[in-house]
């Protein structure tokens, strides 16, 4: 399997997750106190979303030398998508450690969500700059 089909195929599998934790993300947000299994859901979906990030970022470094960005604004926005990943990663582990000790929904799950929804944005707008890749 070359490069570019592997990478099609994350790509793929990450939008098909990315609709699905955006709207896990809109029904717990909707719903904080509802049924256990949305929460478990959404988990389980973001551990999914989180390791195809890593994996499509380790598809783009892969090979011997690190291709650099091509201009500045490029680099700034993958700041951006990167800060929105580490803070909605972070606030995750911590919400879920939390949620699992009490079951209940709690300040850093909020915060988490907000997080989210703001790195959710950034993926959109990362997905629509790349959108020639989805054709076939």
């Amino acid at each position: 399997m070359t490069k570019k089909t592997k990478l099609r195929l994350c790509d793929w599998s990450l939008l098909f997750l990315t609709i699905a934790i955006l709207l896990s993300g809109i029904q717990l947000e909707i719903n904080p106190a509802g049924a256990t299994i949305w929460v478990w859901a959404h988990i389980v979906i973001g551990i999914l979303f989180f390791c195809g990030i890593f994996g499509h970022i380790g598809l783009h470094k892969s090979g011997k030398k690190r291709v650099e960005a091509k201009n500045k604004n490029r680099r700034n926005r993958d700041a951006v998508m990167g800060v929105f990943f580490l803070l909605t990663l972070l606030s995750g582990v911590i919400a879920t450690c939390h949620w699992i000790g009490t079951y209940l929904h709690s300040t850093i799950g909020g915060v988490h969500g907000k997080f989210g929804f703001l790195f959710i944005i950034t993926v959109i707008s990362h997905i629509a700059k790349h959108r020639r890749f989805y054709y076939l």
